[in-house]
């Protein structure tokens, strides 16, 4: 099935994770998604800069992105993009989920329909040294707009780097589970339609 086309399948209120590798072509997912539902209603949380990496890899694949995205930025030094909200993610953790969490309910309530693209957030653990009170308030998060008809949202996770505990609970939480098994493939490792359990995704 190519990835495109699965998108279709997901519905309003979902909230899919996406596990990458550091070789993968996951800078192309962010890609198909936002040529699938318009940049135009694309949320950007940026943890840590994390889209640059994506943003190089498309323009010197001769892709490009709108510069006009609306972007949570969520720590790094990088201005690009409409940045709706800058917090430090090395102050208070209470503090900058709080700031994050109503910036986002606000956004979602504004628009017909957001698409958010998370980006990394298993790279913010480390900056509390794996506490696991941060780790199990950042998965509450996650799963705080799980099943708002207003959004549908993409979590791109590093498999590699990120910590267990974490990645475990999202996977618990999530209603779809991708995990790219080749570097243009992705295995549906869980879906709201379990027989789509296993299935190969060919990203084009």
């Amino acid at each position: 099935m190519d990835f495109k086309e699965y998108l279709s399948r997901i519905s309003p209120g979902e909230s899919v994770l996406i596990e990458h590798t550091s070789l993968s072509a996951y800078p192309l997912a962010f890609y198909r998604i936002g040529e699938k539902y318009g940049w135009d209603r694309i949320l950007l949380i940026d943890v840590i800069d994390s889209s640059l990496i994506v943003l190089r890899w498309l323009r010197l694949s001769g892709s490009g992105v709108p510069t006009n995205i609306r972007r949570i930025k969520v720590g790094g030094v990088s201005s690009w993009g409409n940045v709706v909200l800058d917090v430090n993610p090395y102050n208070d953790p209470g503090i900058f989920m709080s700031k994050v969490t109503k910036t986002v309910q606000r956004l979602y309530s504004k628009n017909d329909f957001t698409v958010a693209l998370i980006m990394n957030p298993e790279r913010l653990v480390p900056l509390q040294n794996g506490d696991r009170s941060f780790i199990l308030a950042l998965a509450d998060m996650a799963s705080a707009f799980l099943g708002n008809p207003r959004k549908v949202a993409f979590y791109f996770i590093n498999g590699e780097i990120a910590d267990k505990g974490y990645l475990a609970l999202l996977e618990e939480a999530f209603t779809r589970v991708l995990a790219f098994t080749e570097k243009t493939k992705l295995t549906v490792l869980k879906s709201l339609e379990i027989g789509e359990e296993g299935r190969e995704i060919e990203l084009k």
